[in-house]
């Protein structure tokens, strides 16, 4: 199997939902139509077999690069197959070995630990993380970030992971703290969709709202509007979609370029 010169790229994302990942499905896709490609997008859900699917579905269409935020815990692995049979790999979002792949990812681990020492006030005495599927190598560097921002003040930690980056298992963890009266002061979500759950929690019962502090990966301006102050971390969304497409096109030209591209992210302190 060969990748054609087919003038059309793909891109696995996990959610469309997911504001993030929309905004960035969008950039790609008019900056590929600007260089004169189309863009083909699946949407995997996180599930490794349908992302896998998905995978073997665009190559078949012979596309010249292929774009994935995956969500294989082995994902290196399988790309790196998928790669040698011909169709160049970028990853976006989550990085995968960069010893074989072009990578373009936000900080995580650093993110993680800024973000986490913005709630970390005086009052603060416990600080919670609510996440999503802990094997994936962005959530590993995200908790590392986190624990070692909580380990300089010495607090305790409560950990809850859903199983999906969506608003329900926000909310199922976050519910089950209220629920079990184990609360923490401050509250960092590590991604925009999994606090939209907590907010859900936190509308029903408005009076929390006096009690937690809040974090997240991600933003949106509708938080500038919340009664709460969250902090935010949005990523760069253009930088990531010109530099992803500029790997995309070098690599359709057979100018792969292994290694990891590091976008920073912009911390946002709503006081």
């Amino acid at each position: 199997m060969r990748a054609g010169n087919s003038r059309s790229f793909g891109l696995i994302i996990p959610d469309l939902e997911n504001t993030s990942y929309a905004r960035l499905a969008k950039l790609l896709e008019q900056n590929s139509r600007q260089a004169g490609y189309q863009i083909l997008i699946a949407c995997s859900d996180d599930d490794p077999q349908i992302e896998m699917a998905a995978a073997e579905a665009l190559v078949s269409r012979r596309i010249d690069a292929l774009f994935v935020a995956s969500g294989i815990p082995s994902a290196s692995e399988y790309y790196l197959k998928l790669q040698q049979s011909g169709t160049p790999v970028i990853a976006i979002d989550r990085a995968l070995d960069d010893e074989y792949f072009s990578c373009v990812i936000s900080e995580d681990f650093g993110a993680a630990f800024e973000l986490t020492r913005s709630v970390l006030t005086q009052d603060v005495h416990s600080v919670g993380l609510v996440g999503a599927l802990p094997e994936l190598n962005v959530s590993r560097e995200r908790e590392q970030g986190f624990a070692m921002a909580v380990k300089q003040r010495g607090l305790p930690t409560t950990l809850g992971y859903g199983e999906h980056f969506n608003r329900e298992e926000g909310r199922k963890v976050f519910a089950k703290w209220v629920a079990n009266d184990q609360l923490p002061d401050a509250v960092v979500a590590t991604s925009y969709t999994l606090l939209e759950g907590i907010l859900d929690v936190l509308l029903e019962q408005p009076e929390l709202m006096q009690k937690v502090r809040l974090a997240t990966f991600g933003d949106n301006r509708l938080l500038d509007f919340l009664p709460i102050r969250v902090n935010s971390l949005p990523q760069q969304f253009e930088l990531i979609a010109d530099s992803a497409l500029a790997l995309a096109l070098n690599a359709s030209a057979k100018r792969y370029q292994t290694g990891i591209e590091l976008i920073p992210r912009q911390l946002k302190v709503r006081t």
